[in-house]
């Protein structure tokens, strides 16, 4: 994770689909959006005891037997994990394991970073950005489909990861760089999106990325976009709510944004939101948050979280000393932060 100095299968079970994104007769670009913070938010991501560590990836996959909403979240020290919310607050984190033949392969990466999850709400497929390092970091950047055991999203373990095809190569390699590389992922019917991390030299980002456009039918890539026209500067979390349609974080300017492209993928609509990044408990004190990770439940809710950046995240004495024990524990063990905002259609 490189951050600018300006920071600041097709499951059963897979039944979301079909109660908040799916069964449209076309698609509707007729509408935007308005946000506003959920009161109950933001909220430490941890569950007696358990605790996820510089998670840089999260998708709603839907509800499980007992109702509760549930998430994939991806660390990029390797691990993937289960989140389920009951009640809208209560937290239950459970790690999802590896079978040795997934072990055996990540085993060649130098580091296993990972970056993006999402899930095609169309097909249930699960995609992971994984983030080459050196000592050859295009050799190991490379977006993957997962397999759950018994086709089974909610399971807990992955039984195979397999490499997508992007073409050309040379043009998905273009941008990439030790440590930076695709933070943004995200499927609709037609299109897989990827979102560069951003365009830097010794930590330091400049004031536009690209966003790919790719073929899912065949992995060809069929749009580059630059960035800068629209005013983002870096991208490390995206989502799909709709055909040709991303929601997405520009991390180093706290901002979310939302664009949709029209029939030659070109964009035909942007517009940006400001995010608030308070203490869990504390609406009136902020902090440095990273934040990396973006996803859309099927009631609306939209869920950012925080990839501790391990440099700034704990605040200063003069912070520290108006927070009560627990917070103050929760920052120097760099627990992830989660936020919700309620997404509402305005036409």
């Amino acid at each position: 994770m490189l951050i600018s100095w300006y920071m600041l299968k097709k499951s059963s079970l897979f039944v979301f689909s079909f109660l908040f994104f799916c069964c449209q007769s076309g698609i509707d670009h007729k509408y935007e959006y308005q946000i506003e913070k959920d009161e109950h938010y933001p909220r430490w991501l941890i569950s007696n005891g358990y605790q996820i560590d510089q998670t840089s990836g999260i998708a709603y996959i839907g509800k499980d037997d007992h109702g509760r909403k549930t998430f994939l979240l991806a660390d990029d020290v390797g691990v993937i994990h289960h989140l389920k919310i009951e009640a809208d607050t209560v937290f239950y984190l459970s790690p999802i394991h590896f079978s040795a033949e997934v072990e055996s392969f990540l085993r060649i990466f130098p580091k296993r970073d990972f970056e993006e999850i999402t899930i095609d709400k169309h097909t249930g497929d699960v995609y992971l950005s994984i983030e080459g390092n050196r000592p050859d970091p295009k050799k190991f950047t490379g977006i993957f489909k997962l397999s759950f055991k018994d086709n089974n999203i909610f399971s807990d373990s992955i039984i195979a990861f397999e490499r997508v095809n992007i073409k050309p190569a040379d043009l998905f390699h273009k941008y990439l760089a030790p440590n930076t590389a695709y933070e943004g992922l995200a499927v609709d019917n037609k299109h897989i999106y990827l979102g560069l991390e951003g365009f830097g030299e010794k930590g330091i980002f400049a004031d536009s990325t690209i966003i790919f456009i790719i073929d899912k039918a065949n992995g060809q890539i069929l749009r580059e976009i630059n960035t800068q026209p629209i005013g983002i500067a870096t991208i490390c979390g995206l989502f799909s709510d709709n055909d040709r349609s991303i929601l997405g974080i520009d991390r180093n300017s706290k901002n979310l944004f939302h664009l949709k492209f029209d029939e030659d993928l070109n964009i035909s609509y942007h517009k940006i939101f400001r995010t608030q990044t308070s203490i869990p408990g504390y609406t009136d004190l902020d902090y440095v948050a990273a934040l990396e990770a973006v996803t859309v439940d099927d009631d609306g809710y939209l869920y950012l979280v925080d990839d501790p950046w391990r440099t700034f995240f704990i605040p200063p004495d003069e912070i520290l000393n108006q927070l009560d024990s627990v917070t103050v524990q929760n920052f120097k063990n760099f627990v992830p932060v989660i936020f919700r905002y309620k997404l509402t259609k305005s036409k």
